[in-house]
């Protein structure tokens, strides 16, 4: 099954790169990444819940490779989403040249294909959060 997460997330594309995770005091994740240029790419993710939780010791180095993924992929939606918009700003009226309108239909796939990944990276992350946590 492992093998199979990372080649879904090899045929993904996401950014690569050294990266490090922070965490807040509220659980907010705020993950950087240094691609090859030596660019740092910074992208939160969101405790959204609001809720608090009590975790052991040892918790936030099982969440850190999910995290680390999860704004991976975070970063990369966001790339093919400004690609998108930009398509979508030129061809307003959707009359756009055949190689065009391949070029965007793939970067819709690729979004959706982004979108299903991070969801399963946050669902792992909560999965860690309900096994070993207790809420406040």
């Amino acid at each position: 099954m492992i093998r199979k997460a990372v080649g879904a997330l090899a045929g993904l594309g996401l950014i690569g790169g050294a990266g490090s995770v922070a965490y807040d005091q509220h659980g907010d994740a705020t993950v950087k990444i240094k691609d090859t240029a030596g660019h740092v790419h910074t992208v939160q993710i969101a405790a959204a819940s609001g809720k608090a939780f009590s975790c052991p010791a040892g918790t936030r180095d099982k969440l850190e490779p999910y995290d680390l993924r999860a704004g991976r992929i975070k970063l990369t939606l966001l790339q093919v989403r400004r690609t998108e918009a930009a398509i979508e700003r030129r061809y307003p009226t959707h009359t756009a040249p055949n190689a065009v309108a391949d070029r965007y239909n793939a970067l819709l796939l690729r979004d959706h294909r982004l979108v299903v990944a991070f969801n399963a990276e946050v669902d792992a992350h909560n999965a860690i959060i309900d096994s070993s946590c207790t809420r406040d």
